[in-house]
């Protein structure tokens, strides 16, 4: 065949690619409200409501969605950006939201801010969806407005964050735009006011709480669906569990408040990243807003049963023998021998979520690096567990965890020592 025919041939086959790829194209571009939520609003500072309502707003918004958090390195200045997070496709820097005019966003129209924070799309280009714009996308004019003010409030800091650092095929030109076709699907302003505390509840946990980045079970490059909507997922070697009815069925809707506001309830406190989460941010939650929160959790419906399915533990007598001893050596003189523990001290093991979960991470972790409550106004002094990485080795480790999972739990994996050293390896010997 000659090279003409062999060409022509090639054209004729490609054109059916072609146009498929382009009816796909235009069908996802619909899907994301046409090109609107790429086309970014011109710059230039916007004057803002100063009025102490609204900056007091602005900051109470700030503080309950961990703006801070993400947006303060190490040892840097407040919200001038910087952080670091390590992600399946590389690292990406958090920005700088101070309103200095060269690095932060000093010179940003409101209208812009808006913008990146409904479509996840700023004068950098399309943001990662480390940036949760789809959570914020529900937040109403005034909160945003408030949350614009407060920030412009701040002392503006010159800081540019260092560039991110992605890896194939993240570092190609127009990833996070095919990303966002693929799985971004645009959602509907939520209102933030009216006296349904369910409808209060879904806002803030939806909406500026993005509960579900960390609760949320993930799908294909890290996307966020459905199904998996406060289904539980990993997090930097811990287990964040599911949020639902049946879940939190063991709380009271005052416990479950006083639980985000605190850290500690009658049921359980918080460890780990719940414990910086509740002591960064929850804490400030009015009364009423913990409540509604509380009260919306509660009414989320689990998910199909298939996803909570999981093989009984198996481990052997000689290994829960083990793990029976090290409990009476190490355990039971705060949780006791049958596991009640003690009311507002020492939780019960039975209703612990780090024994009933399917992930026996946040077990491992516990008995690694023990846990500490955050200090609050409703908490001052914490109780805290002390940590075993420096006395119990990985296998004994694993025979505690999976004795106390096999005792208390409703079942789940086996936890083996190389799984330990894993979880724990900077601890252990």
């Amino acid at each position: 065949m000659s090279l003409r025919r062999r060409l022509v041939f090639a054209s004729v086959l490609s054109i059916p690619l072609l146009l498929a790829f382009v009816a796909w194209l235009a069908l996802a571009i619909a899907r994301q409200g046409g090109l609107a939520p790429f086309q970014v609003p011109a710059g230039g500072a916007t004057p803002v409501a100063a009025d102490a309502a609204t900056l007091a707003r602005g900051r109470y918004l700030a503080a309950i969605g961990n703006c801070a958090g993400c947006h303060t390195a190490s040892g840097g200045a407040p919200y001038a950006g910087g952080r670091g997070f390590d992600t399946p496709y590389g690292t990406v820097y958090s920005s700088n939201l101070t309103p200095h005019a060269g690095t932060g966003i000093g010179d940003w129209s409101l209208a812009e801010f808006r913008h990146a924070m409904r479509h996840g799309v700023s004068r950098n280009g399309v943001q990662s969806p480390v940036f949760p714009y789809a959570n914020f996308a529900r937040l109403d004019d005034a909160d945003i407005e408030a949350l614009y003010a407060w920030l412009r409030s701040l002392p503006p800091v010159d800081g540019a964050p260092p560039a991110n650092a992605l890896g194939f095929p993240a570092n190609l030109p127009g990833a996070m735009t095919a990303w966002r076709l693929l799985y971004y699907r645009p959602v509907p302003v939520a209102s933030g006011a009216g006296g349904d505390p369910l409808q209060r509840g879904r806002y803030l946990v939806d909406g500026i709480g993005h509960c579900n980045l960390c609760h949320g079970s993930r799908g294909t490059l890290s996307s966020q669906h459905a199904e998996g909507y406060l289904a539980g997922g990993q997090l930097r070697g811990w287990y964040a569990p599911a949020l639902d009815a049946e879940t939190l069925e063991r709380y009271p809707a005052a416990e479950l408040a006083r639980y985000l506001r605190e850290g500690m309830s009658s049921v359980s406190g918080a460890y780990g990243p719940m414990a910086d989460v509740v002591y960064a941010n929850l804490q400030h939650l009015t009364e009423a807003d913990a409540l509604a929160m509380a009260q919306y959790l509660k009414a989320v419906p689990p998910p199909p049963p298939v996803r909570r399915t999981s093989a009984r533990l198996k481990a052997s007598d000689r290994q829960l023998a083990i793990g029976e001893r090290l409990y009476a050596e190490h355990c039971a003189g705060c949780h006791g021998e049958d596991g009640s523990g003690e009311p507002g001290r020492y939780p019960a093991l039975a209703t612990s979520t780090a024994v009933l979960a399917t992930s026996p991470a946040n077990a491992v972790n516990l008995v690694l690096l023990g846990a500490v409550a955050p200090t609050t106004p409703g908490n001052p002094a914490p109780w805290t567990m002390p940590p075993s990485a420096h006395r119990l080795a990985a296998a004994d480790v694993a025979s505690l965890v999976n004795y106390v999972r096999s005792r208390w739990g409703q079942g789940g994996r086996l936890v083996t020592a190389e799984e330990v050293r894993t979880l724990g390896s900077a601890w252990l010997d």
